[in-house]
């Protein structure tokens, strides 16, 4: 009877190759770096520098706007090219140089005008190096396996943001924000230089840039596809706008309605993280078996379950319990979210990374605006009310996109 050697068939996987392997290593540090910035900005901006709550959404609604222009322009050129760690190089450069102007810059609008052309900018590095990772998932990785290497790929992210949050917070409130965003700005210097020796070029955007100078002419997409595309972008916007009101809206209700420390709030997200990872890689694990839309409308359930307990829960241990759904929640979401997309838009691995991300942004931008106005006249503690019902709306639009195996899609 043969001796089957699990080390060489683990090795042998495409999850497992070392492209593979530095995709995950390189989504884990840009996700430090962005764990570091984003949860600390707000309180940057209305304590440290000491501007009224309306600047700091509007600082907030720039980010979200200019980084949906760069995404989806910057995303679809990029599909052109025949090597995208040039880019990725450079957008975390001016991360670099964002994050020091933020450590030495107490001038709001500076430090406004810098974040919303120049830090947002940035952040297109991090659908840069999914997009990537998208190229190499059609080219080295079996259809029924994409959404488990998504998943896994979407786990360093989470398991960044167990440590990243605490970390910032501690920096700031601790030490300073100079230091916590020269940090970050080093982070990103690093996440540069890793670029180029984590992620090599993939040798079918080497024969593509070969065998040919002009780019490849994608045929347009469908009508019953750019319709399902459409209700993904509504119901991904919805999703990710709910969770980004939570975020801006519970270290506020902590701290005025339950009259907790606010900087709990970077224990409970990383508490959330820690529980996502779990999800994530069980989302990828049973993506081959059950439609992707359901289980992201599974997710919709769990944060029903999360905005629900939030309006009713009076002490902390009550909120920590809570982040089992939260878990859930964002665990299926960003375990299997691109895949949806992924898969309606085979061979555009940018434009599904830019569409994907843009919602983000998308929910970010309402979600800034929606939480100004509701807290200004019902008070925060109402935003979770208002979230329950957008997750409803969400859970409907999702039903009405169609798989791409409905659509009879091919794999590329």
């Amino acid at each position: 009877m043969p001796v089957i050697d699990h080390s060489v068939v683990v090795v042998s996987s495409p999850l497992f190759r070392p492209a593979a392997l530095g995709i995950y290593l390189l989504f884990f540090c840009a996700g430090i770096v962005g764990a570091l910035v984003l949860p600390t900005f707000s309180l940057f901006l209305a304590k440290e520098i000491g501007v009224r709550p309306l600047l700091v959404g509007l600082v907030f609604a720039g980010i979200a706007l200019a980084s949906i222009g760069y995404n989806h322009w910057i995303g679809h050129w990029s599909d052109k090219l025949a090597d995208r760690r040039p880019l990725v190089a450079i957008f975390c450069v001016l991360g670099a140089i964002a994050c020091v102007i933020f450590a030495l810059s107490r001038h709001y609008w500076l430090v406004a005008g810098i974040a919303v052309v120049v830090f947002s900018l940035s952040m297109v590095s991090f659908s840069q190096i999914m997009a990537y990772s998208l190229d190499y998932a059609e080219a080295e990785i079996p259809p029924d396996r994409i959404p488990l290497f998504n998943a896994i790929m979407r786990a360093q992210i989470a398991f960044a943001w167990v440590a990243g949050p605490p970390v910032g917070f501690l920096l700031a409130t601790y030490y300073s924000f100079s230091l916590s965003y020269s940090v970050a700005a080093g982070l990103y210097v690093l996440v540069a230089m890793a670029s180029f020796k984590l992620l090599p070029r993939l040798p079918g955007k080497a024969r593509q840039s070969d065998h040919s100078n002009t780019p490849v002419s994608l045929p347009p997409l469908v009508p019953a596809v750019r319709q399902s595309l459409w209700f993904c972008a509504l119901a991904f916007s919805l999703m990710w706008g709910v969770n980004n009101a939570y975020l801006i809206s519970l270290p506020i209700h902590l701290k005025d309605n339950l009259h907790i420390d606010a900087q709990w709030m970077g224990w409970i997200m990383g508490t959330t993280a820690a529980l996502e990872v779990p999800f994530m890689l069980l989302a990828g694990h049973y993506a081959s078996r059950f439609r992707l839309v359901n289980l992201i409308r599974c997710a919709g359930v769990a944060a029903l379950c999360l905005y629900l307990g939030v309006y009713v829960a009076t002490t902390l241990w009550h909120l920590f319990v809570l982040q089992i759904f939260n878990a859930i929640f964002i665990g299926l979401l960003a375990g299997v979210g691109v895949s949806v997309i992924q898969a309606l838009m085979p061979g555009r691995s940018g434009g599904a990374s830019a569409l994907y991300t843009n919602t983000t942004h998308i929910g970010n931008l309402f979600s800034s605006l929606l939480v100004g106005v509701v807290a200004d006249y019902f008070g925060y503690h109402q935003i979770f009310i208002v979230n329950v019902a957008l997750v409803i709306v969400a859970i409907w639009a999702f039903g009405k996109v169609r798989s791409a195996r409905e659509l009879a899609l091919p794999h590329q």
